[in-house]
């Protein structure tokens, strides 16, 4: 990957600043199947949650 001389100065200065832009941390690294989901008033906090899925046990008779 070839980056241009402005492009490697505000990488930098992004870094140095504490931050990277989206447009170059997707140019950056190739592994892109990890992506993180930001929102306004999001936090670290973890929390257990429980989710209204019901298994359901299917039988099968053999009537031979």
């Amino acid at each position: 990957m070839k980056l241009t001389d402005n492009e490697i100065r505000d990488i930098t200065q992004s870094l140095e600043a504490g931050t990277l832009p989206d447009k170059y941390r997707f140019l950056l690294f190739e592994d892109k199947r990890e992506v993180e989901l930001v929102w306004n008033s999001k936090t670290n906090e973890v929390c257990n949650i429980v989710l209204p899925f019901r298994l359901f046990a299917w039988q099968y008779k053999n009537n031979c």
